[in-house]
């Protein structure tokens, strides 16, 4: 697979849809601004993008970051006055990264709700399934 730059296909895009090329340009370039700032910004751990796949944040990273933001509330409450305002914007990342943390526990409970449903509904009918083929008798 070979990556198109965005230069390379709004000239064909502006003939196919027959738009200009500053209209198509104009929307690329506000549907690539939204999905930097949603993947930037803590509002969903999953975005799903048409063509490219998912793109997801890592738990890991973000359990480092929360360590490494709450190191640095805890070592700039002893500061005092002077990093008000970098306690409060910690403060506010922690809030959102412990929201998406929450997001994704949720997510991966009802994922395990899910496979545990499936494994049991998979050997209540397979009990059922050898039951039926036993009250068939032998092939012979």
């Amino acid at each position: 697979m070979n990556p198109k730059k965005t230069k390379d296909f709004i000239n064909d895009v502006a003939i196919k849809t027959g738009l200009s090329n500053d209209v198509v340009e104009s929307a690329i370039m506000f549907y690539y601004r939204e999905l930097r700032s949603q993947l930037s910004s803590l509002s969903h751990f999953k975005i799903h993008v048409c063509n490219l796949g998912d793109f997801v944040i890592k738990h890991w990273k973000l359990d480092d970051k929360i360590d490494m933001l709450q190191k640095f509330e805890e070592n700039s409450k002893a500061k005092g006055l002077q990093k008000m305002t970098a306690r409060f914007k910690t403060a506010e990342s922690l809030y959102e990264l412990r929201n998406v943390k929450k997001i994704i526990d949720e997510e991966n409970q009802r994922k395990d709700f899910i496979k545990l449903h499936k494994t049991k509904s998979n050997v209540k009918s397979r009990k059922k399934h050898n039951k039926d083929m036993e009250e068939q008798g032998s092939d012979s």
